[in-house]
């Protein structure tokens, strides 16, 4: 992507952004600029980091440990080797959709805040969809930038306005049928400023091997996780696996005979046991799960 030098208009330093953004972070003291011009942004936000590195560390070791393929002692044998914290710039918006009517131009009325995502390289993990909190944040402060890896917005925020706006067009449509039958939509929705929220990347080893965790460190919630597979749980599921065709197989051959056909029955059992056994091959041949957090 094409980059541009900008100067800030308050600390005086130089830093490069993408050309196609219209709103830039200085990664110097934290004030954010109108590139159009040059105007200082004040709405510039923060969650703060609540869980540090310790805590989410024992939050992904946790989950890790819970999962059914996981080693039993994962937690006890485990250790933490690396940790980093993603800075993850979202654009704040003020949702405001009207339905009108006749005689009524508010006869459908939609208010809240949304966030989204502003970047389009977030850390591993991290899924569009993650619903950020709407309440907790509070006005950045630049010594923030000191603690880890700090990410500018590279997305326009009016291209999102139409999304982030959509789940409350329909809502407010709903409500003005009550009054009339073809209701006009009114969208009001502004961009309100840019949010940075933290994430702790979360490394640690197991028999040698190093695996990778995503925490939401305002939050608490673990994000996405690689957590190992034990031999004695891949040696289960790889028995589990043979035990399906085989018994799929012997039914197959005890129908097939009954119809005078035992090898094709046998061949119908063993390859309708594949979908089956699939699943449980394929867990116990890895050697690496992943966990992706969901809702």
């Amino acid at each position: 992507m094409a980059q541009k030098t900008v100067r800030c208009p308050h600390c005086g330093q130089t830093f490069s952004v993408p050309e196609t953004v219209p709103v830039a972070v200085c990664p110097y003291c934290g004030t954010a600029i109108w590139l159009g011009t040059g105007e200082v942004f004040r709405e510039h936000f923060m969650y703060p980091v609540r869980h540090e590195y310790n805590s989410a560390y024992k939050l992904a070791i946790g989950v890790a440990s819970r999962q059914y393929e996981a080693p039993e002692r994962l937690e006890i044998d485990a250790s933490p080797t690396a940790g980093l914290l993603h800075f993850v710039p979202l654009y704040l918006y003020r949702v405001r959709v009207r339905a009108e009517c006749p005689g009524n131009p508010e006869a459908g009325l939609e208010e809240s805040w949304e966030n989204r995502l502003a970047t389009s390289s977030p850390p591993k993990g991290l899924p569009e969809s993650y619903v950020f909190p709407s309440r907790g944040r509070q006005f950045f402060e630049p010594k923030i930038l000191e603690r880890g890896k700090y990410y500018q917005p590279d997305i326009d925020p009016k291209s999102l306005i139409s999304e982030v706006s959509s789940k409350a067009s329909i809502k407010a449509l709903r409500e003005a049928f009550n009054w009339c039958e073809k209701p006009k939509i009114v969208n009001e929705t502004v961009w309100q400023g840019i949010v940075h929220y933290p994430f702790w990347e979360i490394r640690y080893s197991y028999m040698g091997e190093e695996y990778y965790a995503l925490v939401d460190a305002a939050g608490g919630r673990v994000v996405y996780l690689e957590y190992p597979i034990g031999s004695t749980k891949r040696a289960t599921l790889v028995m589990a696996a043979a035990g399906i065709m085989g018994i799929s197989a012997l039914l197959g051959a005890l129908v097939g005979s009954s119809l005078d056909a035992p090898l094709a029955g046998l061949a119908g059992g063993v390859i309708g046991s594949v979908p089956g056994s699939a699943v449980y091959l394929r867990s116990g041949v890895k050697r690496r799960g992943i966990y992706r957090l969901v809702g």
